[in-house]
């Protein structure tokens, strides 16, 4: 259990606010408003990381800020491929131990999911990297962003039964 310093604290801040902007991204079914709630949550989970002493997370979520904004105005293969292979590099220069693999493999989920253009398909891979990120999460004992990729994934499967499982049922 990590003590409760000033950063641990501010870390935690930073991840409840995130989890406003994560609840509210699957509630729209515009996939460029779900993105815009991206850049914003993962620019504080990016800070949240960091303030842990997480560099490898750190580093992968602050290029997720990047691929959301590259995602917003194009979703060309090409840069799917250009961010798994920056991840892949900043994993190589930050690896710190086996549970950045974990971050890694949950960012790749997630990206494979932001270049689809059909918003039903993004949603399904963000529920899995979602999952992957909850048990990272527990790993290094950050309890709010327990709660907050937990809410994001209520929200996600929320936005999903909204959109394309109730709308079936009319």
């Amino acid at each position: 259990m990590p003590e409760l310093s000033l950063y641990f604290i501010l870390s935690q801040i930073a991840v409840t606010i995130a989890m406003v902007f994560d609840f509210l991204s699957f509630q729209f079914k515009k996939r460029q408003a779900t993105i815009l709630c991206f850049i914003i949550s993962a620019s504080l989970i990016s800070t949240h990381y960091f303030l842990l002493g997480k560099t490898a997370a750190g580093v992968i979520t602050f290029l997720s800020v990047v691929r959301f904004i590259t995602s917003y105005f194009s979703i060309k293969k090409k840069y799917l491929f250009l961010f798994i292979t920056l991840n892949t590099l900043s994993l190589f220069f930050t690896y710190n131990n086996t549970s950045d693999f974990i971050v890694y493999i949950g960012s790749v989920i997630f990206m494979t999911g932001n270049f689809h253009a059909d918003n039903k398909s993004m949603r399904k891979l963000m529920m899995l990297g979602t999952s992957i990120f909850i048990l990272y999460n527990f790993i290094i004992f950050s309890p709010m962003a327990v709660i907050m990729e937990s809410s994001f994934l209520m929200s996600n499967f929320i936005g999903y039964y909204r959109h394309y499982i109730k709308t079936k049922k009319i």
